[in-house]
């Protein structure tokens, strides 16, 4: 199996996981209810059942519909740019096959098929969210890590280029 399926393996792990949480909280949760996880966690973490129209973290509530439409397009660059790369950017698939994963699991599976997003998990001072949400987040922050070491490499091959 060829490293451009890593993509599509790990997209299906964050949807699978990300709904079956989601299902887990819709079946023993009721809208606005908040499970303290652990005690000494109180002021800090919890798991608090919330709907979601908007994008990320509740905002622009009255823009949900477009969301899907601008998910399936972000899906399918994604899937195109991965038969782009070469074997070596195992790090970049699983980036990309995160970010393909939540943005299904939020923008289209919830979306169209419930109407809102399921958001659950709760970090006080911080808007609630989901795992789709830590999977794009997460799959983002790899991205950047990966082109900040991509700028440095190139600076350092310029420095040493006009050192001959």
């Amino acid at each position: 199996m060829g490293k451009k399926y890593m993509l599509y393996v790990v997209a299906l792990i964050a949807v699978v996981l990300d709904q079956y949480t989601k299902l887990l909280v819709r079946q023993n949760m009721f809208i606005g209810q908040t499970i303290v996880v652990h005690p000494t966690l109180r002021n800090i973490f919890d798991l608090t059942y919330t709907t979601n129209t908007g994008v990320a973290f509740g905002m622009f509530q009255k823009i949900g519909p477009g969301i899907s439409v601008l998910a399936i397009l972000v899906v399918a660059i994604i899937i195109y740019y991965n038969n782009q790369l070469s074997e070596s950017d195992g790090w970049l698939r699983l980036a990309l096959g995160m970010q393909m994963g939540g943005a299904i699991g939020n923008n289209l599976i919830d979306r169209l098929f419930l109407g809102s997003v399921v958001d659950f998990l709760h970090i006080h001072y911080w808007p609630i969210f989901n795992v789709a949400d830590s999977c794009i987040t997460v799959g983002v922050i790899i991205m950047v890590i990966l082109m900040i070491k991509e700028i440095r490499q190139e600076k350092l091959v310029q420095q040493s280029g006009s050192n001959d």
